[in-house]
């Protein structure tokens, strides 16, 4: 024979893998038998507790590899046969029924397979309820839930009848929250023990493995926390431990027990609450003395422990349905205000209160490339945009939710008030494009059972795990943290995100569709100017040339008004010639090949201002200064043009002036050259700056300064086909400053 290993010592470094589902083990209330096929097909005793000899009063190697039929005779060994083949897809458990056996024990058999060998539990046989009492309880159960609509009341009804089944001491319904705490929701106590309603138990009390197991094995009882464990015996050397997670005999942790002497109970029994697949609580049952419950009344409590649940879950998806058309519906209204505004971000923010309302928030964000709108409860604007930099920085997914903010974010702990709780989500990676929603801080008292275990460190390093000593009530504030969100609030943020993205995809569609319009509109206009004005520039010249014949050689036979009619003619018809090559020079901007190369910016405007003076000075008095200007890249042809422009505008626009004043310079912002052109001229109201750069757009009358009022239009379609930007910013009477940004070039210095 050989003895299958127990567990090992169990401190806090190794407690979430200490295997007690196959703790090698049984209670002492009950004996267990492992049976295999013989190639014969018999069923044999491949393992047993070591117990076994003393309930059945034969030795244990008159028991191990003995056959079913010589242990307990036809009758139950063809019993047992049946559980092995033909039950093998029926639930984990099944109470096969009474016996007594030949050393006068009364016991109940309770069967599972594991693999191609049978699991037989002997278990102590107790005082049988009634069929009629159980069923009587089951029903009145039943009825109840046909009038029950909140879990306090469905929860109050429940311990009251597993007290009446199993008449233990104390009886706890608790529900896990989301970090895996404990609250007792509700309990039916016969005040032996003290009472614990609405204390908490921290998720430490049960290890994420005992949590695994009670999903599996819905049911466990403890008669005695002083039982001492019965080791298993195998025939023949194995190579792993009997896996007993469906085990009722099963052995428990030794922390487990002594957690329960500390507690004052000398029995235990749970029921987990499972709701959707996953723990939603537990029923645990404490009793004062010793006490074992049969079988049949445990599941009686298992079956009105799964009808509780069913209640439970049914309650949660209607609450759920509920706050989910609910938020639908606000989603709904935000959608449809996106879609009816010219600028759909304008349907959010000018309806802030459903915002807010759509994940149930005190404030909310949006931050869109530089732009930050804030909207009720928020941190400052620095403190919003740092967070809404942090999630970036540290690749949070496309949502993001936390209900204890300082936790994962330092520097939220000086933000409690406003953003102890965060939702975000993201519709871009490349593009800031982020909504944000903040909850405050709710500061509230839990009521522990006990304080939480305290960590012991051994000379070797490993922590010990002691059992909490005190159940009394332990009162903790928890600050920093706000309502949790809730998994419909949660689903309704990344639905919206998903609907915005649908709606800014599509609008980003319909811009490309009125883009690529307005190309092809633009390049028919641009040939048509060029044609119409191509095609003008010949008459203009020949009424302008033979006006001036007229003149010349028909004077004497003219008339003094003939003669100032044809010279207005004459004027007009130049005027018109140069406006036609103005716009045939406009035209050819846009259809020319760019031939950019490395340019010395200050000697391109030291050239056009000397061209420019010797043309246009006409004995003023003009102060020239030029600062530095960088190197740039680009078409030099064009550059001119547009230094052409804006020093003559300067020279033309402080005619007025005694002493004339233009100055040049240039500086780096980011990855642009801003140039500036400032003059001492007339200015101009700065309301209509936005006016300057247009076609044929005038601030001056035409009688006050000559021009065609095309020349600045040039400068903004040269300066956008480098890649740059202008503007214009300007004082009546007192002077104006043009501005126009160039790349810096990549390969250039600085």
């Amino acid at each position: 024979m050989s003895a299958t290993p127990l567990t090992a010592s169990v401190n806090l470094t190794n407690c979430d893998r200490e295997p007690i589902h196959a703790p090698g083990s049984v209670q002492a209330h009950g004996f267990l038998l492992v049976f295999a096929p013989a190639p014969d097909g018999r069923l044999v005793v491949d393992e047993a507790s070591e117990n076994a000899q003393e309930w059945m009063q034969r030795p244990l190697d008159s028991i191990l590899g003995r056959t079913c039929m010589e242990l307990f005779g036809d009758t139950l060994c063809a019993e047992l046969r049946d559980e092995l083949y033909v039950r093998q897809m029926a639930p984990p458990n099944h109470f096969l029924r009474r016996i007594r056996l030949d050393s006068g024990h009364e016991m109940e058999i309770i069967t599972h397979s594991v693999g191609h060998r049978l699991v037989a539990e002997f278990e102590r046989a107790e005082e049988e309820l009634s069929p009629e009492r159980l069923n009587t309880t089951i029903v009145n159960v039943v009825a109840q839930l046909e009038t029950i609509r909140e879990i306090q009341e469905l929860s109050d009804a429940i311990t009251r009848e597993i007290r009446n089944l199993t008449r233990y001491d104390r009886i706890l319904l608790y529900s896990f929250n989301a970090d895996g705490h404990g609250t007792v929701l509700s309990e039916a106590n016969s005040g032996r023990l003290p009472a614990m309603l609405h204390l908490h138990f921290p998720a430490t009390d049960v290890p994420q493995q005992a949590r695994r197991l009670y999903l599996l094995n819905r049911t466990r009882m403890i008669p005695s926390v002083e039982y001492v464990p019965s080791p298993l015996r195998a025939r023949t050397p194995r190579e792993a431990p009997l896996d007993m997670t469906y085990c009722v005999l099963r052995s428990v942790s030794p922390i487990h027990r002594d957690y329960m002497r500390n507690m004052g109970t000398a029995a235990s029994m749970s029921f987990s609450i499972v709701v959707e697949g996953k723990l939603w609580g537990m029923i645990s049952c404490h009793h004062a003395e010793p006490r074992s419950v049969p079988y049949i009344v445990r599941s009686a409590c298992d079956v009105l422990t799964r009808i509780a649940a069913a209640q439970i879950a049914a309650n949660d998806r209607t609450a759920e349905y509920g706050d989910t058309i609910r938020l639908k519906a606000i989603e709904r209204d935000l959608l449809t205000s996106m879609a009816l505004e010219e600028k759909y971000l304008d349907g959010l923010t000018n309806h802030p209160d459903k915002v807010m309302a759509l994940t149930r928030s005190a404030g909310a964000a949006f931050l869109i490339d530089d732009a930050c709108v804030l909207m009720g409860e928020t941190p400052g604007e620095t403190h919003v945009r740092a967070i809404a930099d942090w999630l970036r920085e540290t690749g949070q997914p496309d949502q993001f939710w936390t209900d204890q903010l300082s936790s994962v974010y330092p520097a939220a702990k000086e933000l409690s008030n406003t953003a102890s709780g965060l939702m975000a989500i993201s519709l871009s990676q490349i593009h800031r494009f982020q909504i944000l929603w903040f909850r405050p801080e709710i500061l509230r008292t839990v009521q522990w059972a006990g304080e939480p275990l305290e960590k012991t460190q051994a000379p070797d390093g490993t922590l010990s795990i002691n059992p909490r000593l005190s159940f009394a009530s332990w009162s903790q504030l928890v600050e920093r943290r706000s309502g949790p969100w809730l998994a419909v609030e949660i689903e309704a943020a990344r639905d919206f995100r998903n609907a915005m993205l649908l709606i800014v995809l599509r609008r980003a569609e319909e811009m490309a569709d009125m883009a690529a319009e307005l190309e092809f509109s633009n390049k028919e206009l641009e040939a048509f100017s060029y044609s119409v004005s191509h095609d003008l520039r010949a008459p203009f010249r020949h009424i302008s040339g033979f006006a001036e014949l007229l003149l010349s050689e028909e004077s004497q036979q003219l008339s003094d008004k003939g003669k100032r009619y044809i010279a207005k003619i004459s004027q007009s018809a130049q005027f018109a010639g140069l406006l036609v090559d103005s716009l045939l020079n406009f035209s050819q901007i846009a259809r020319t090949r760019l031939d950019r190369r490395p340019l010395e910016m200050a000697t391109i405007v030291h050239d056009v201002w000397d061209e420019i003076v010797t043309d246009e000075l006409d004995g003023r008095t003009v102060e020239f200064d030029c600062g530095p200007l960088p190197t740039v890249e680009g078409d030099i042809h064009l550059l001119r043009q547009v230094w052409r422009n804006l020093l003559s505008n300067a020279l033309k626009y402080t005619k007025p002036r005694a002493v004339a004043r233009v100055d040049v310079s240039a500086h780096r912002d980011n990855e642009q050259y801003v140039f500036r052109v400032r003059d001492n001229g007339v200015g101009f109201d700065n309301r209509y700056a936005h006016k300057l750069f247009g076609a044929f757009q005038r601030l001056h009358r035409a009688e006050e300064f000559e021009g065609t009022g095309i020349g600045l239009a040039n400068v903004r379609r040269i300066v956008a086909r480098h890649g740059g930007q202008t503007w214009a910013e300007g004082r009546l009477d007192d002077g104006a400053d043009f501005f126009f940004t160039l790349p810096v070039p990549e390969n250039l210095p600085s």
